[in-house]
């Protein structure tokens, strides 16, 4: 049996569009890459179809990018960051918005693979459940996948994820600078980062010594709305409150505006933070004070990850991006 593209990359120990990269002789490949697959190809004997090398030669390699639903604010930042960097790269861009449920990612995902992807991107924790609840990873060795805000053990799995734990600490560090002890969370979304930034706030207020118990934690959906009916849960559970730690700046922002209509002033009565730096954010009164998930610089390291992996080279399965607490007026 000849051999293929596939047995050239795995003999290399690269990815099968680095082969198609050196066979095309892109100029995006390391010279100890290329002088490792070219050793391969001359070892195997390996005669590409000059068919099949005509139609690649005129076809731009092309990355997908998956989004639950990329109005999303911040998930709109990274993939507009990953866009624009894959660009500059040479490469196409396939932006996916799946709504984020497991039948519909999976759908999604065949239909990059059967495209022949170099790479997908997949934006937000939401799909690592998907993976972790199929043998894609290991059925696909060939194609690198990225994830943001989750980690999957594979090795073609790369991840780069916000310091939840960080973000956390420096909500509450700053309340209790503020004169705040009584401080609640809002969680909206069950996906892994929601969990993880609910933890990360427990384990900030056990830190601080202050009440650490779940039922200071508000489940609500995502959303405007979600923010209102947190601020309706709140008050009617009379747990004394003088603070609340929204997970999305969205949800905290209807949580502003229900809390004037309960007659609260914020910050004076109530000290209100939200979470993504949105543009909303600065947009609302009070301005909101929220952490800066540092989205473009997510998006831009999850595409150097790529280049890096698609040119052989060694680097990190895990990058770690430390977030920032933006003070405005709510606090």
């Amino acid at each position: 049996m000849k051999p293929s593209i596939y047995d050239i990359a795995r003999e290399a120990n690269v990815s099968s569009a680095t082969v198609s990269r050196v066979l095309n002789n892109k100029p995006s490949v390391s010279a100890h890459t290329r002088n490792k697959v070219e050793e391969v190809i001359k070892r195997l004997n390996f005669q590409p179809n000059p068919f099949a090398r005509a139609l690649v030669s005129k076809r731009i390699p092309t990355v997908g990018i998956m989004s639950i639903d990329v109005r999303i604010p911040h998930y709109a930042s990274t993939a507009f960051a990953m866009e624009r960097e894959l660009f500059k790269l040479g490469y196409n861009s396939v932006l996916c918005n799946t709504g984020g449920d497991y039948d519909s990612n999976l759908k999604y995902l065949h239909i990059l693979i059967e495209k022949g992807i170099s790479g997908v991107m997949c934006l937000g924790s939401v799909f690592r459940d998907t993976f972790w609840n199929t043998s894609i990873l290991s059925e696909f060795p060939d194609i690198p996948f990225f994830f943001s805000n989750c980690v999957l053990q594979s090795d073609n799995a790369y991840s780069v994820i916000i310091d939840e734990r960080k973000a956390l600490k420096l909500c509450v560090s700053h309340l209790i600078e503020k004169g705040h002890s009584q401080i609640l969370y809002v969680k909206d979304t069950e996906s892994y980062s929601g969990i993880l930034k609910a933890s990360s706030f427990l384990h900030a207020m056990e830190a601080k010594g202050l009440c650490h118990d779940k039922e200071n934690i508000f489940t609500v959906n995502r959303g405007f709305d979600g923010g209102t009916d947190a601020v309706d849960r709140i008050i009617n559970s009379k747990i004394p409150f003088t603070a609340i730690i929204f997970g999305d700046d969205i949800t905290a922002i209807g949580g502003l505006k229900r809390l004037k209509e309960h007659g609260l002033s914020v910050p004076n009565d109530i000290a209100v933070i939200g979470y993504n730096n949105s543009i909303a954010s600065t947009c609302c009164s009070p301005a909101l004070t929220t952490v800066d998930n540092k989205t473009d610089i997510m998006g831009s390291l999850i595409v150097n990850l790529f280049q890096t992996v698609v040119e052989g080279r060694q680097t990190a399965k895990l990058l770690t991006v430390t977030p920032e607490l933006i003070l405005r007026d709510s606090t």
